[in-house]
């Protein structure tokens, strides 16, 4: 018998020691008493047998008969995933207009363009070229998805007469989210949104202004306010992009917006702003995008005001994105098809058209095996593999084929003991309030 190679465990300030599975995802906290039982556990492995729990330890994958066993199990489910042709993912702009002037947008320079009734009937074959399709998820992106509208029903219409099991999510700025939109969100199968707001009123409107400098942030929070009140089952999320400009005002923001709307439904996460496309995005003296800097942020928020951001604690990946399974596109407003919904009007990056049907698998092919982390012999020694999916498959493959060195490993690999302590503290806090 082996201690598993994907056990983490570490003494934390506040709790003593704490034992992480990031295979199993089970978690343990071990008082002093019994960690010199544990430590002799790690070192001879075979005397599990001795211990009171013995099958709980087989069970949660503690103690292992092959340290290869779990790989093994991981990777044929991320295969079964990856290749799965009855799920399809499509990202749609419906437009590459945007009515916001962000000061960080990727794509300002790109030719504003809008889908037209024949590239959506296009859109409808191609989806039909796969006959083994039984559940369809669809994002509505851009640009601002929301200055299609039209374009959006009319889709949206199509795809329900498809007889396959269908669901939405939008990314949407939500200025234009007003109530005669936000009222026909059921009919679109409208199941989750994700809104931006970059902060408190004032720093938002300096870096989310309309095109002509208005400011945005009270029309788009009444807009939610109105949304949350006649639907019922959408979910929000409300992303605020961080950058070395804003960071320090996210808990003002967080306080001030909960304030304003209590409804559980609205969740609010910090993204994090990234040079990835070097000038497009933001500037390196602005980025704070490094995983070390991205784990310290949400400790720093935690431990100075009692801010939880659950969603960026140690969790269960098989990818990153879906940028690296078979069957997801990018579908731009000509039909042109991507893998990766940042290089939306690059030319150079369209992997086919929807009009045409065909995909140039050569281009394809590098995001799903020309960069596939399950071929990357780093990861496939890393313990903190399932909890990375193998980072950005923009970023490795940029890395494989451009030369260029960004890093694409999970933020919780330099702040491990830290993100155990706090994911130990919010389970402890929850099964309180459920008592």
């Amino acid at each position: 018998m082996y201690w598993s190679k994907y056990n983490i465990l570490a003494k934390t300030k506040k709790y003593g020691y704490l034992l992480f599975n990031t295979m199993s995802q089970v978690f343990i906290h071990i008082s002093e008493q019994s960690i010199d039982e544990w430590l002799q556990l790690k070192d001879n492995p075979d005397k599990y047998k001795d211990l009171a729990g013995s099958e709980m330890l087989v069970h949660a994958r503690i103690i292992v008969p092959n340290q290869e066993d779990d790989l093994n199990v991981y990777l044929a489910d991320v295969l079964k995933n990856k290749y799965n042709s009855s799920d399809v993912a499509l990202t749609i702009l419906p437009t590459r207009g945007c009515n916001f002037g962000c000061i960080y947008c990727y794509e300002q320079d790109r030719p504003v363009i809008s889908m037209t009734e024949k590239t959506e009937d296009a859109i409808i074959s191609f989806l039909r070229s796969n006959p083994n399709m039984k559940r369809l998820n669809v994002v509505w992106y851009g640009g601002e998805p929301l200055l299609n509208f039209q374009s959006m029903e009319r889709l949206t219409k199509k795809f329900l007469a498809l007889d396959v099991e269908y669901s939405a999510k939008m990314v949407t700025n939500g200025y234009l989210l007003n109530k005669n939109i936000a009222d026909k969100m059921t009919e679109l199968c409208m199941r989750n949104i994700q809104i931006t707001l970059d902060g408190t009123e004032e720093v938002h409107n300096s870096r989310r202004a309309l095109l002509g400098g208005q400011p945005t942030y009270r029309t788009i929070l009444n807009n939610l306010k109105y949304l949350l009140e006649v639907n019922k089952t959408v979910t929000i999320d409300i992303r605020t992009n961080i950058d070395l400009r804003n960071k320090d005002d996210y808990h003002n923001f967080h306080d001030n917006f909960h304030a304003e709307i209590t409804d559980k439904r609205a969740t609010l996460y910090p993204g994090f702003v990234s040079d990835l496309l070097s000038s497009e995005c933001v500037s390196p003296e602005h980025n704070i995008s490094e995983g070390g800097y991205k784990a310290k942020f949400v400790l720093d928020l935690f431990d100075r005001y009692g801010i939880e951001i659950k969603s960026f604690l140690p969790k269960f990946r098989r990818h990153s994105c879906v940028a690296s399974k078979y069957f997801a596109f990018v579908i731009g407003p000509e039909g042109e098809i991507y893998k990766c919904w940042r290089m939306v009007g690059q030319k150079e990056q369209e992997t086919g058209n929807v009009h045409s049907g065909k995909i140039d698998m050569v281009k394809f092919s590098r995001y799903l095996t020309g960069a596939d982390y399950t071929r990357d012999k780093r990861c496939l020694e890393c313990e903190f593999i399932t909890l990375c999916g193998g980072g950005c498959p923009l970023t490795r493959m940029r890395n494989k084929y451009e030369g260029t060195t960004i890093n694409y490993c999970c933020p919780e690999k330099s702040h491990m003991k830290e993100l155990m302590e706090l994911r130990y503290e919010m389970y402890m806090k929850s099964n309180l309030k459920t008592r």
